[in-house]
């Protein structure tokens, strides 16, 4: 199976990188093409994502090679954090990953209160 890796600039907190299944890239690419093309954004992140990501597969033991330039945009060395996140999920470098989950526990009593 194939994921899409984009780097994803989530908050202040860090960069981690986000694998994003075919579907779910194909659903990320009509929601950008969607966009108004007097929005500035939509050229942004058409150039941001194309040029930031990259195709990677499963190897036989179900491991994901992270290419070594997504890598250092996330800081990641030797060891990483797999976040799920339901439908994708998101690779941290365990130091990043500790400031944006705390910045989460901050901010989840809000949020699941549109839970209710």
């Amino acid at each position: 199976m194939e994921f899409t890796l984009v780097i994803w600039p989530k908050a202040k907190e860090g960069t981690c990188l986000r694998v994003l299944t075919p579907v779910i890239m194909e659903k990320l690419m009509q929601e950008i093409e969607a966009m108004p093309n007097t929005d500035p954004n939509k050229t942004v992140l058409k150039r941001y994502i194309g040029g930031n990501s990259a195709q990677v597969a499963l190897d036989s033991a179900g491991r994901v090679c992270i290419p070594e330039d997504l890598a250092k945009a996330a800081a990641i060395t030797d060891q990483v954090v797999l976040v799920g996140l339901m439908d994708r999920f998101e690779i941290w470098a365990p130091e990043a990953h500790d400031k944006i989950k705390a910045a989460d526990e901050v901010m989840a009593q809000e949020a699941f209160k549109l839970m209710q």
